[in-house]
C-alpha cells in the first residue's frame, strides 16, 4: 500500500498567476510514484507565435518572457519527490529535479491545501525577468491511483525515466552531454501517453517525442518500488 498520499495520476485544472485569469487550455500529466515522479506539460499556444515553426534554441530562450519561460521550464521534468505534512489538510511538497529542459534556479516547494482524498490546490511563487515574485495556484485532480511502475535506461546508455500505469505513462529522456545551462530541445524529449483500444498514443509534450512506454518495458530496467 503507498504511503505517499500523492501517489497516483493527476492531471491540472486550472493554473492561476496573481489572482488573475484562471487557465484551463494547457494539458498537464503528472505520475507520481512512492518517491519518483515524472510530469509534461503541452506545448502552450503563446510559444508557437514568436517561435513560428523553428525549435526553441537558446538564443530563443533569451527573448522570452517570464511567463513563457515558466511554461517552458516546465515541459517536461521527473526527478523525486518529498513532502512535509503540517496537519491533515496541508503542508509543502518540493519536486526535486533530476530531468529538465532547464537547470533549476530555485528550490520547487510549494504549499499544498487538500480540497478532498483525490484534489488539492498548490500555491507556490515564481520570478520574473527583474526578480519581482508573482503568486501562482495550481488546481490538481488525481484521475486514477496505479499501480505505478517506474523504469530507467541501462547504466550508460543515456538518461532517463518511464512511469507507467494500465492506461497512462509519462517518458522523460535527457541525451544531452554535457547538460547546457539554457534551454535547448535537441535531445531532451517528455511525452505523456494513454494507452487507447491496447495502443500507445502521444497526448502532448516536447516537439521530439520520447520513446513509446512498450519500449520502455522491453528496453529499460524496472526501479525497485
Amino acid at each position: 500500500m503507498a504511503q505517499n498520499p500523492f501517489y497516483g495520476i493527476w492531471q491540472r485544472q486550472f493554473i492561476q498567476f496573481d489572482s488573475g485569469v484562471k487557465e484551463t487550455g494547457q494539458g498537464v500529466l503528472w505520475l507520481q510514484a512512492e518517491t519518483s515522479f515524472a510530469d509534461v506539460r503541452q506545448w502552450p499556444p503563446r510559444l508557437l507565435q514568436p517561435l513560428g515553426t523553428e525549435l526553441l534554441t537558446p538564443e530563443h530562450y533569451r527573448r522570452l518572457s517570464w511567463r513563457q519561460r515558466f511554461d517552458v521550464d516546465l515541459l517536461g521534468f521527473a526527478g523525486t519527490f518529498t513532502w512535509s505534512a503540517l496537519d491533515d489538510t496541508q503542508g509543502t511538497c518540493t519536486w526535486h529535479h533530476r530531468l529538465a529542459i532547464t537547470p533549476r534556479q530555485r528550490p520547487d516547494t510549494s504549499h499544498y491545501t487538500w480540497l478532498s482524498p483525490h484534489e488539492f490546490l498548490e500555491q507556490g511563487v515564481c520570478e520574473d525577468e527583474v526578480g519581482m515574485p508573482h503568486s501562482f495556484v495550481e488546481h490538481w485532480q488525481r484521475i486514477g491511483t496505479g499501480p505505478l511502475q517506474v523504469w530507467h535506461p541501462a547504466a550508460g546508455t543515456g538518461q532517463g525515466v518511464g512511469l507507467v500505469a494500465a492506461d497512462w505513462a509519462v517518458v522523460v529522456e535527457d541525451g544531452r552531454s554535457p547538460q547546457p545551462d539554457l534551454a535547448t530541445f535537441h535531445g531532451f524529449a517528455a511525452t505523456a501517453w494513454q494507452r487507447q483500444q491496447d495502443h500507445w498514443q502521444p497526448q502532448f509534450g516536447t516537439p521530439q517525442p520520447s520513446l513509446e512506454p512498450d519500449q520502455v518495458l522491453s528496453q529499460w530496467q524496472r526501479a525497485e518500488p
